[in-house]
């Protein structure tokens, strides 16, 4: 199987100057990244994500900073549309026509096909990427800066989930995901859908993308239970027992989800936490069960596995900025 082309731009330790350069090529094709007043020093970010056909994803973790886009880079860069969630810090400012104010679990829609003007505070963010042509129709009329606080939290969640499988997808699944996150989109967005939208087939399945949210949110509580998890989600408990079914029930599902939620977590160059941190946060008894269910479920330790990404990591710390420079007009375009 071939793994991703893997996009890594991290700037952690390296000298400011350095860091503050490479952190312009990266987010140059979008934004211009400026100090908050003179006496800030360049700002700074590091961001990990893949290519997935023809969109992108990405964790985008910076510091305080504004961005621009004014008309002249508008005309100089691809047309394409950002949903970037803010799982912390967020920015105020003008996106898509728009004076907006996003905070953490909200997601921003940016058109960059108009003018960006923000402030924002330090923050970790999932950026996705989608070339306008790909949402044709619903993307040539104005995007909301930001959505209802119910679909905010379906897009959120999927969001969340494509960031997690990027880390271990491999190409023969590639258009399947690009086909199912364009159709949730469109589905999404579309404002003559407003009273079905939770009801569309394009939908349906995002149950369990909040579902998994759910869950991913309270994996350490001692609370996490079918009833919670339906309570959460606005279902019966026998319609969260027959969404699970298939994959062998809803705390089997539960197990298998921490388990994956750290596998991702430990592909993630960005993820610094120690082994017991993680075993703690995803909701395990204790160290020892922690691994032997790892071990059991990949094969492998969870050290073992951690050692192979810190090695791949280092390796190729940073994706050279002309491959990600070639991909930005190559996005959409086959």
């Amino acid at each position: 199987m071939t793994s991703l082309h893997r996009l890594d731009y991290l700037t952690t330790g390296l000298p400011h100057a350095e860091a503050a350069e490479i952190w312009r090529g990266v987010v140059g094709p979008l934004f211009e990244p400026r100090a908050f007043h003179p006496d800030q020093r360049s700002p700074t970010g590091s961001a990990s994500g893949a290519v997935i056909g023809d969109i992108m994803v990405a964790r985008v973790v910076f510091g305080a900073q504004s961005y621009r886009r004014d008309r002249d880079l508008i005309a100089r860069t691809p047309d394409h549309i950002l949903f970037h969630l803010y799982n912390v810090g967020g920015f105020n400012g003008l996106i898509s026509g728009r004076q907006t104010t996003i905070w953490s679990s909200q997601v921003a829609i940016i058109d960059l096909a108009q003018e960006v003007d923000t402030l924002a505070a330090s923050s970790d963010t999932v950026a996705l990427i989608v070339p306008r042509v790909l949402l044709r129709g619903l993307a040539d009329n104005p995007l909301p800066s930001r959505l209802d606080p119910g679909r905010n939290r379906l897009l959120a969640a999927h969001l969340i989930a494509l960031r997690e499988r990027s880390t271990l997808l491999e190409e023969p699944d590639v258009e399947e995901v690009v086909t199912q996150t364009l159709d949730f989109l469109r589905a999404l967005l579309d404002p003559s859908r407003a009273d079905e939208i939770v009801e569309t087939p394009a939908l349906a399945t995002t149950h369990l993308a909040l579902a998994e949210q759910t869950i991913r949110t309270h994996l350490a509580s001692p609370d996490l239970s079918p009833e919670m998890i339906a309570s959460e989600i606005g279902v019966s408990r026998a319609t969260l027992y027959r969404m699970f079914a298939p994959y062998g029930g809803i705390m089997r599902s539960v197990q298998e989800r921490r388990l994956l939620a750290v596998r991702a977590a430990l592909s993630d160059p960005l993820e610094t936490r120690r082994l017991s941190r993680l075993a703690a946060d995803f909701g395990f008894r204790g160290k020892v069960h922690f691994s032997r269910s790892f071990r059991a479920q990949f094969g492998i330790t969870a050290s073992e596995f951690r050692a192979e990404q810190v090695a791949l990591a280092q390796k190729d710390a940073r994706t050279d900025l002309e491959v990600l420079h070639d991909w930005w007009p190559r996005l959409g375009s086959r």
